[in-house]
């Protein structure tokens, strides 16, 4: 019985210190990568003003739309999306997908948009 004991105690802490040190899990997408996926120039159509609209992503993840900045801080950033938060509490949502920014959500405005790269335009033109 003391065998079995040690043996069990053993293995704890085995499994404690390899999942203390990080052994035995792979790491999911590193996070300083998170800001370049998002950076780029992307835009969408609001069909309530009739307009294509510009946005930037910079790799410092500042926000620009139609080439003025948009004073917001970043509150979260994963896989599946980065949020900002402007001056007046409002969020402004990009989700993605495997590939790149899809979708961007405003909240002030309570509108959703598909995002779409510049070159998408260009080859249905």
């Amino acid at each position: 019985m003391k065998k079995r004991g040690m043996f069990l105690f053993g293995a704890g802490l085995a499994a404690g210190l390899t999942s203390t040190l990080g052994l035995g899990r792979t790491k999911k997408k590193h996070a300083t990568s998170l800001p370049i996926f998002y950076a780029g120039t992307w835009q969408y159509y609001d069909v309530e003003r009739s307009r294509t609209h510009q946005l930037e992503i910079s790799s410092e993840l500042k926000l620009s739309i139609d080439k003025h900045e948009i004073s917001a801080n970043v509150e979260l950033i994963d896989e599946h999306q980065l949020t900002y938060i402007d001056k007046f509490g409002y969020h402004i949502t990009i989700q993605a997908n495997e590939q790149r920014p899809v979708k961007l959500i405003d909240e002030a405005d309570d509108q959703t948009y598909v995002i779409t790269s510049p070159t998408d335009n260009m080859d249905t033109q």
